[in-house]
């Protein structure tokens, strides 16, 4: 098995990999939207997108490391001179540099094209918003029934009759909106929106 060939894929792969996450990342709905609306591409949800993304980050830099160290003499040479002499700071590196400092400074000071391509994040993000609806409050899928009930001025006793009506299977005020997603196998907002609707009568 060839070692250095071994390296270059691996990097090669892990880079299309974090490409990719980086794009559905881009796009994907705000946490508080994501979480609450159970929000999912290819069956995988924000949080798992963002662990791949964050993992195979880690494999690129492994894997870019091992391919500069099997690399290291094509690499000096492409910093040295007409005279050979190791340069750092030649015409090459320079103009690298200087796209990279553009590409910060200009993201930072919200300077076009830079801030258009955050401004079309931001709008794929606020359709999302409208598409699939704000929870009450930030991350209210972690709050329990109890909590919730209070803080969004509902009936715990009717919130739960309604969650039970809508055939959802539900414990008691103590456990929280994820959790009883979780069991019925639905996003949180459905769970919200059973317990504001009025329990069918017997």
């Amino acid at each position: 098995m060839n070692i250095r060939k071994t390296t270059s894929l691996t990097a090669g792969l892990s880079f299309i990999a974090m490409v990719l996450t980086s794009v559905i990342l881009y796009i994907v709905p705000q946490g508080r939207i994501a979480y609450w609306s159970d929000w999912r591409l290819w069956g995988l949800s924000k949080e798992q997108w963002g662990n791949i993304h964050i993992n195979t980050g880690i494999l690129f830099l492994l894997a870019l490391g091992l391919h500069i160290y099997y690399n290291w003499t094509p690499i000096k040479n492409y910093l040295k001179n007409r005279a050979k002499k190791l340069v750092i700071f030649t015409r090459e590196f320079n103009l690298a540099l200087v796209l990279t400092l553009i590409c910060i400074l200009g993201t930072h000071f919200e300077i076009p094209p830079f801030s258009s391509i955050l401004s079309v994040s931001e709008s794929i993000k606020d359709q999302a918003a409208v598409k699939y609806g704000e929870p009450p409050y930030g991350h209210a899928e972690l709050s329990s029934l109890k909590t919730f009930t209070q803080k969004t001025g509902l009936d715990l006793d009717q919130s739960l009759e309604g969650i039970k009506s809508a055939g959802f299977a539900v414990k008691d005020g103590n456990q929280t909106l994820i959790e009883i997603s979780k069991i019925n196998n639905v996003a949180p907002q459905q769970v919200y929106l059973a317990m504001k609707a009025k329990p069918l009568k017997k």
